[in-house]
């Protein structure tokens, strides 16, 4: 997204852009009531929606990051299955955050409730809280990748975990000019 941003401001330096970060429930309640032109969801949505319109962007794995002081997850393997996070404490992000709903159906999925000692954080903060080593977290390997040093990053076992981020709008309302120009960037990354 930063690119792509970078690209648009470029070729139309006096178009403002208003960026929102949530999860996908709150993305897709802004876009029913026109408070946002485009969001960038996570697929499936919480609640079909034919008043949407939804194009795949890109397919991301999850990975667990912790940090670099704390014990590896899952006994030091290079790999972490989600069954290996029932013995650790996680930090996690708030309601309304797919990674959060993802995360905790996962762990259900392996038959235990996941045992939180940060939750309600965006991502900084997950981040953050991971590097101050009080627990472990799934993120995905993109947000692994630039978010610098102070964290490992351990690959979940396959099949592992993965996200797919979709492009979305109101299928009733036509997008302004400068947001259908902003989406044509997007679909062509």
């Amino acid at each position: 997204l930063p690119d792509v941003l970078r690209a648009f401001h470029d070729r139309y330096p006096g178009i403002q852009l208003l960026i929102e970060e949530g999860g996908s429930h709150d993305l897709v309640r802004h876009l029913a009531r026109g408070a946002l032109d485009l969001a960038l969801v996570v697929l499936p949505l919480p609640t079909p929606s034919p008043a949407l319109t939804t194009v795949d962007l890109l397919r991301e794995d999850l990975v667990v990051v912790s940090s670099p002081e704390a014990p590896r997850p899952g006994g030091g393997r290079r790999t972490v299955r989600v069954a290996d996070l029932a013995g650790e404490r996680l930090v996690m992000f708030r309601h309304g955050y797919d990674l959060r709903e993802l995360t905790v159906a996962a762990c259900r999925a392996e038959g235990f409730e996941p045992d939180f000692a940060v939750e309600g954080g965006e991502m900084d903060a997950v981040l953050g809280f991971v590097r101050a080593g009080l627990g472990v977290a799934v993120v995905p390997r993109m947000v692994a990748a630039r978010s610098g040093r102070g964290l490992r990053v351990t690959p979940l076992a396959r099949p592992g975990l993965h996200r797919t981020i979709a492009l979305a709008h109101r299928s009733d309302v036509a997008p302004p000019r400068a947001a259908r120009e902003l989406q044509r960037m997007l679909l062509e990354r």
